[in-house]
């Protein structure tokens, strides 16, 4: 089990600095002040299970944790399946929301952290200073509803019947935020095992393998140092790789 610490030596960050997207919204005559107003203490997670609701209360009565660097996956599981999703830079927690356990049919959610992580803690007195700067509340808000717009595409990409485009799709769409264009092709640096890849695709980890591998044969994609590498065009919206 990971354990969360404050960070030492530079135990805070100014989020407006380190997140010039939240900076962008705010009108210029008002960006000075807002920035001075945006120190926010932060958290280190290391690699591994992060027990994310024992660090929640840090920021009640406040927006959440904001991903300043580092990446994680959210996993929900019902009846031991298990389905995932990718949170990174600039994607907005609040793990003190119940994951549905008190639902009719109790979910279970864990975290794990998948590169260091660093959070901000925007807790209330974080929220009460940006007060003054409502487009900071209104891009936050926005963010998590572009959030919900990205699980609906993986899902949409999760039903796709036939397992090797379904992969071609989510690599894709994983490229479109986490992507780096390369003359060799499109990189996606993350550590994205077979067993995380079929925990987004939904399926079993011995198809995403053989899917995998034949779309590698095919010259659409190869495993690099860091991560994949895509070659080609997007796959178009009425077919991908057969």
């Amino acid at each position: 089990m990971t354990r969360s610490v404050f960070t030492s030596g530079h135990p805070h960050a100014n989020v407006l600095s380190e997140d010039p997207d939240l900076a962008s919204v705010i009108p210029a005559r008002d960006r000075a002040s807002a920035i001075r107003a945006a120190l926010a203490t932060t958290l280190s997670v290391s690699p591994g299970t992060w027990e994310a609701t024992t660090d929640a209360h840090r920021t009640a009565g406040g927006y959440g944790l904001l991903v300043l660097e580092g990446v994680l996956v959210r996993h929900v599981g019902f009846a031991n399946r298990l389905g995932a999703e990718l949170l990174g830079p600039g994607d907005l927690l609040r793990p003190q929301e119940h994951d549905g356990e008190e639902a009719t049919l109790p979910f279970d959610a864990t975290w794990r952290v998948l590169s260091q992580l660093r959070l901000a803690l925007l807790d209330r007195r974080w929220s009460e200073r940006m007060a003054p700067f409502p487009d900071v509340g209104i891009e936050l808000t926005a963010r998590a509803l572009r959030r919900a717009r990205r699980l609906a595409n993986m899902f949409t990409v999760s039903l796709h019947p036939k397992l090797d485009q379904r992969l071609h799709l989510l690599l894709w769409e994983l490229a479109d935020r986490y992507g780096r264009v390369h003359a060799d092709g499109i990189h996606i640096d993350l550590p994205l095992t077979h067993e995380l890849i079929s925990h987004l695709a939904g399926a079993q980890r011995p198809s995403v393998s053989s899917a995998l591998a034949r779309l590698a044969a095919r010259g659409l994609l190869e495993r690099s140092d860091t991560g994949w590498l895509l070659h080609g065009d997007p796959p178009s919206p009425g077919g991908t790789a057969g």
